[in-house]
């Protein structure tokens, strides 16, 4: 009979045993996280292939000094120093860096410190009835008892989550992944104002070119006009010459005023680039434009990956996109923290009875949280960083295009400009014959000035082609170092997933 009860009894323990066991095994399966999402495949090479290539080296950091301009230096250099573009993008970086910092505090523990006190006041009044049974009778009435109290508390609780799983450290990765896109970011930013200064800047100086080549056109309409009216006057031409003439003198004219017009506003916008005044712009001196380089660099497909700016910037973001879906995969694991609580309480429960309380109490040991039942929480919150990676990815692939087309749409442009630079040359050179030619048939005495005149406007209005080809080909120039990345170069960006890794797939 004893024997069958101590057999009943094991059995008893083996089950609560084995469904303490079951019970385990059912949260720790409730709680597991999904599977792994696919393996994402960001392209890794710029489509360039066929596109023409030279033997020019990259853009250096500070590319424009190649054009040995001291007042461009200065313009860049005022234009860094207070650009508004460059502020905010700095301020967005150094935003990222805190939140780095907030998420590198997480893994250090912690200790809270409570004190609080107290001051009572209570009253009681107690009043007993009698029975419903006797009638007549009056109730009982106890004294009124009134108290005063005091308590105070002092605890500290001590605290450190011991990130078992590393979801804190996914969350520092993924933070920093974005700060090191927002310092991509303030590259972009940098090289989109170092590329308008200087296309700015000379368009200015092709202005003044164009300034000057027109203020002698006029002059020599002008001086044309005077003879046509010497010979209408004098009865040797038709006045309709006159009137052609005064047109072309009101046509270069409106080319001056244009011209000059173009120019303030290159000023206006070269101030506005550089978030700087008129005044603190100062005077510029016109320079004569210098010779572009239409060279492109070697490998160019293969290595702007690693030059754009604002492909940098995308890969980082993919970096962060991955570490916040590994944060968030941890996250359905259980979180274990080590806790410490030390408190002391004294209390006076009657003021003026002489009476105290002091009580002191200690605490240590670990705690482990499961997420048995989130409602569908950490599903949502791990889709949502899914998706973030996804948009990652495709920003990635598209600005990847996009600098491949960038790149290919200067270079030809550049070649465009070059063939119509060889043709503008000719026709210069062309015109400048004939006008020797006239100038000597002048001098001779068997013309008059009025065909050397009309070929010396001509000979402005050729060279007026040429200096506006010779802006176009350094505009494109400019663009394509601009496409290039301006000189930037990040050695220490992440390599694209190829890959599940050991450490993934243990998860």
């Amino acid at each position: 009979m004893v024997t069958g009860m101590a057999t009943a009894q094991r059995m008893r323990r083996h089950l609560r045993q084995e469904s303490l066991v079951l019970l385990g095994v059912s949260l720790i399966a409730a709680c597991a996280p999904p599977a792994r999402p696919p393996q994402f495949a960001p392209r890794s090479h710029v489509p360039l292939a066929g596109t023409p290539t030279g033997t020019a080296n990259w853009p250096q950091e500070q590319w424009w000094k190649r054009y040995h301009d001291s007042q461009l230096d200065r313009l860049m250099a005022l234009a860094t120093r207070d650009s508004p573009d460059l502020q905010q993008a700095q301020a967005r970086y150094t935003a990222a860096e805190r939140a780095v910092d907030t998420q590198k505090a997480q893994l250090n523990p912690q200790v809270r410190g409570y004190v609080s006190g107290a001051h009572a006041y209570s009253k009681v009044v107690a009043h007993a009835q009698p029975g419903s049974g006797t009638t007549g009778s009056q109730g009982l009435s106890l004294p009124t008892r009134h108290s005063w109290s005091n308590d105070g508390l002092a605890a500290a609780l001590f605290s450190w989550d011991l990130d078992v799983w590393g979801k804190q450290k996914d969350a520092v990765a993924q933070a920093i992944g974005q700060a090191n896109a927002a310092k991509a970011e303030c590259a972009m930013a940098a090289n989109s104002l170092h590329y308008n200064v200087a296309r700015t800047y000379f368009d200015w100086q092709s202005q003044q070119a164009r300034l000057q080549l027109a203020r002698q056109a006029a002059q020599d309409a002008a001086t044309y006009r005077k003879l046509v009216a010497l010979r209408v006057h004098a009865g040797l031409d038709d006045p309709q010459r006159l009137d052609q003439a005064d047109a072309r003198v009101a046509e270069q004219q409106r080319n001056i005023a244009s011209l000059e017009g173009a120019s303030s506003l290159d000023l206006v916008q070269l101030a506005a680039v550089a978030g700087v005044s008129m005044q603190e712009l100062g005077s510029l001196q016109a320079h004569a434009l210098p010779v572009p380089d239409t060279n492109v660099p070697p490998y160019a497909g293969l290595e702007l990956i690693g030059r754009r700016p604002d492909i940098v910037a995308n890969r980082w973001q993919i970096e962060a996109s991955v570490k916040g879906i590994d944060a968030a995969r941890a996250a359905y694991y259980p979180d274990v923290s080590l806790l410490a609580l030390g408190a002391y309480l004294r209390a006076f429960p009657n003021l003026g009875s002489g009476t105290r309380a002091n009580v002191g109490l200690g605490n240590v040991g670990a705690s482990a949280s499961l997420p048995i039942f989130s409602g569908g929480r950490l599903k949502a919150q791990l889709e949502s960083r899914q998706a973030e990676l996804d948009n990652a990815v495709a920003t990635y692939n598209s600005t990847v295009v996009q600098a491949a087309h960038d790149v290919a749409q200067q270079i030809a442009t550049l070649q465009q400009l070059h063939a119509q630079q060889l043709q503008t040359d000719r026709q210069l050179a062309d015109v400048s014959t004939q006008n020797q030619r006239a100038d000597r048939r002048r001098r001779q005495g068997l013309d008059d000035d009025r065909t050397w005149l009309g070929l010396q406007m001509q000979l402005a209005q050729q060279r007026d082609a040429q200096v506006q080809v010779s802006s176009q080909l350094l505009t494109a120039n400019l663009a394509l170092i601009y496409a290039l990345g301006g000189g930037y170069h990040d050695r220490g960006v992440p390599d694209l997933p190829a890959g599940p890794t050991a450490q993934d797939a243990s998860r």
